[in-house]
C-alpha cells in the first residue's frame, strides 16, 4: 500500500522533473534522496521536539515559501525536498556533472513550481495521521545528527521553542569534542562555487572557521542557515564546531551559543544575492543586545 511519499513521489514529482529534460537515472537519484528525506521526518514526525528542531534550520527559508499557510508544512518542504539532490540539478555545473547532467536544468523559477506543487499537495492531508503510515528509510540521513553534532542539536532545539530569546544550561553530558572537520582543498572547487549539498568544508569556510577556533575571530557570522548549505551534515558540523570553541553562531536572524539563543521577532527573508546582506546588517529591529552588537560591528 502505498503512503504519502509514495504518493508524492508517483503522481506530482516525477512527473514535474521529467518534464524539466531530466534523464530515467538522474530523475531516479533525486526522487529515492527526496523519498529517504521526506521519509525519515514523517517517520518521525509524532515526536513534536524532534520535528521542531529537524525543521529548524528551514523554517527563515519556509516563511516565505508560497503557498504560505502553514509553517510546518512548508518546512518539511524545505528540508525533505528543497534541501536535497533537487539542488545539484538546479545550482552549479560541476554539481549538474556530479548528479550526471551537463548542465543544470532546473531554473529558480523551476524550482518553486516544485515546492509550491509539493506545499499544496502535503497541505491536504493531516499529517499526524498520515506520518504513521511511514517507514523508517533504510538510508535515513538525519538519524546520526543529535549524535553527531550534540551541541548544535541541543542549541537548535532550545532555537525551536524560542520566540525571543532563552538561557539554558549546557547538557553536561554534551562535552567539547573535536570534530575532525573534511575539508575540500581543490581550489577550481572553490572557484567553481560548490553545490548547497556538499558535505565538504570548502578552503574559505575553513579558513574562517579556524580564526574562530584559534580566538581570533570571537563570532561566526553568516546571512542565513541555507548560506552555509542545504545538507543539514555540513551545517550541523560547521554549528558544532563554533561551539566547541565556544563562540556564538550568529545570522541575520538568529544568534546560537552555549547556554543562550535568541531570535529575530520577524524573521528576513535569506538573500539570494550576497548584495543584499549589507541592508539587513543594518535592520536592527527587535533584536537582543549580543546579537545586535555583533550585527553593528559588521556594517
Amino acid at each position: 500500500m502505498s503512503n504519502i511519499v509514495d504518493l508524492y513521489i508517483e503522481n506530482n514529482f516525477i512527473p514535474l522533473v521529467n518534464s524539466l529534460d531530466a534523464n530515467q537515472e538522474v530523475t531516479s537519484k533525486i526522487s529515492i534522496d527526496i523519498h529517504n528525506r521526506l521519509s525519515s521526518i514523517l517517520y518521525r514526525w509524532r515526536d513534536e521536539e524532534y520535528r521542531n528542531t529537524l525543521l529548524m534550520h528551514g523554517i527563515e527559508e519556509a516563511t516565505y515559501y508560497q503557498p504560505g499557510s502553514n509553517i510546518g508544512v512548508n518546512s518539511l518542504v524545505v528540508v525533505g525536498i528543497r534541501n536535497s539532490l533537487l539542488e545539484d540539478a538546479a545550482s552549479t555545473l560541476l554539481a549538474a556533472r556530479g548528479l550526471g547532467l551537463t548542465k543544470p536544468i532546473i531554473s529558480d523559477l523551476q524550482v518553486r513550481v516544485i515546492t509550491s506543487d509539493a506545499i499544496s499537495f502535503l497541505s491536504k492531508y493531516d499529517l499526524n495521521i498520515k506520518a504513521q503510515e511511514v517507514g523508517k528509510p533504510q538510508e535515513d540521513p538525519f538519524e546520526e545528527l543529535p549524535f553527531k553534532y550534540p551541541l548544535a542539536w541541543e542549541v537548535m532545539n532550545y532555537l525551536s521553542k524560542c520566540k525571543t530569546y532563552v538561557n539554558f544550561q549546557k547538557d553536561k553530558k554534551h562535552s567539547i569534542s573535536h570534530l575532525n572537520c573534511e575539508t575540500n582543498n581543490d581550489k577550481n572547487i572553490e572557484i567553481e562555487n560548490q553545490s548547497g549539498m556538499d558535505s565538504k568544508i570548502g578552503p574559505s569556510l575553513n579558513e574562517i572557521l579556524e580564526t574562530v577556533k584559534s580566538g581570533e575571530q570571537s563570532f561566526f557570522f553568516t546571512d542565513s542557515f541555507k548560506a552555509i548549505s542545504r545538507n543539514p551534515e555540513k551545517l550541523y558540523k560547521v554549528i558544532e564546531t563554533v561551539l566547541n570553541a565556544d563562540a556564538p553562531f550568529v545570522t541575520i536572524n538568529y544568534y546560537l551559543s552555549n547556554g543562550y539563543v535568541s531570535r529575530r521577532p520577524s524573521l528576513l527573508k535569506p538573500f539570494h544575492d550576497a548584495r543584499e546582506i549589507e541592508s539587513k546588517l543594518k535592520n536592527t529591529e527587535g533584536l537582543k543586545a549580543n546579537h545586535r552588537k555583533i550585527l553593528k560591528q559588521l556594517v
